[in-house]
């Protein structure tokens, strides 16, 4: 006998839009930005014209508009797997089919410094939230061209990035070996004192709290995902500072935007001659 299973249906927004985003079928078009703050969707859409915010909602803003005349959107996910991964699900609902994260980082590696831009190519997964869909093994990877897209735009905007191998985590302090006191007083496991130099070992460059979730998520909905990280926290020097990263991955993520959408509609892909690429161990 057939087994009867109860699935919940997906809940309506009062404007009859997806749920969380209220957001409705033709308010956004097929690319679309990802920042994790609200507050980081008006500084994306500052380089671009006809800004429109369309949705609010807890964390999530939509604001929509032209960059260099390309129609393109940006949402703001929050903190963490969990509301990413209602945010990609959502706007895969709406039909989007390429999202880029647009992010802040803490590099573990010398090579990159703060201000400095990072592609993750693929990505540690301690997010939690992509466990949820698949087992531990599969890979959480960057689509090839949207990884090609922003390398070629860093190229044409003279910006320093490099490729990493991302590390997140669903947690801000044991988890990236923070202590919870400064003192270093509390609750402090020994596994937390290892896990910096335990993924410098093993060439990692970053850690931050969304991307790998997101690739896993977005893949199996058949999105292409991709990201570009400002570095904000250098633990090799033990320091902070935005130094004109976060402008220049806003900007970034942008060109690559309309990058993408030229090779979609001409079928090429055409790159510039590698020139500013910081050497990595990804």
């Amino acid at each position: 006998m057939k087994e009867s299973i109860n699935k919940a249906s997906a809940p309506k927004a009062e404007n009859e839009g997806v749920y969380h985003l209220q957001l409705k079928p033709g308010d956004v078009p097929p690319y679309v930005i990802l920042p994790g703050a609200p507050e980081r969707t008006v500084k994306i859409a500052k380089n671009w014209d006809d800004v429109k915010e369309v949705a609010s909602y807890r964390e999530y803003k939509t604001v929509t508009g032209k960059y260099k005349g390309m129609d393109m959107a940006c949402t703001s996910t929050g903190i963490g797997g969990p509301s990413s991964e209602i945010c990609l699900h959502e706007l895969n609902t709406l039909g989007v089919h390429t999202c880029i994260r647009v992010g802040t980082t803490g590099c573990i590696v010398p090579q990159f410094d703060l201000g400095d831009l990072i592609i993750p190519v693929a990505c540690v997964r301690k997010d939690g939230t992509s466990a949820t869909y698949v087992e531990p093994e599969f890979p959480a990877f960057a689509n090839t061209y949207v990884v090609m897209a922003l390398m070629e735009a860093c190229e044409r905007l003279g910006f320093r990035y490099g490729l990493g191998l991302d590390y997140t985590v669903g947690s801000f302090y044991i988890g990236q070996g923070r202590p919870l006191n400064e003192d270093g007083s509390g609750y402090w496991p020994s596994f937390a004192e290892k896990i910096i130099p335990d993924l410098q070992t093993a060439g990692v460059t970053n850690i931050e709290m969304e991307t790998s979730g997101q690739y896993v998520v977005g893949y199996l909905h058949e999105m292409r995902m991709g990201a570009i990280l400002s570095v904000i926290s250098n633990r090799v020097l033990d320091r902070w500072g935005d130094n004109g990263g976060e402008e220049k991955a806003c900007l970034a993520a942008a060109e690559a935007m309309k990058i993408l959408k030229e090779w979609d509609e001409t079928g090429e892909v055409k790159l510039s001659v590698k020139k500013n690429r910081i050497c990595t161990k990804a």
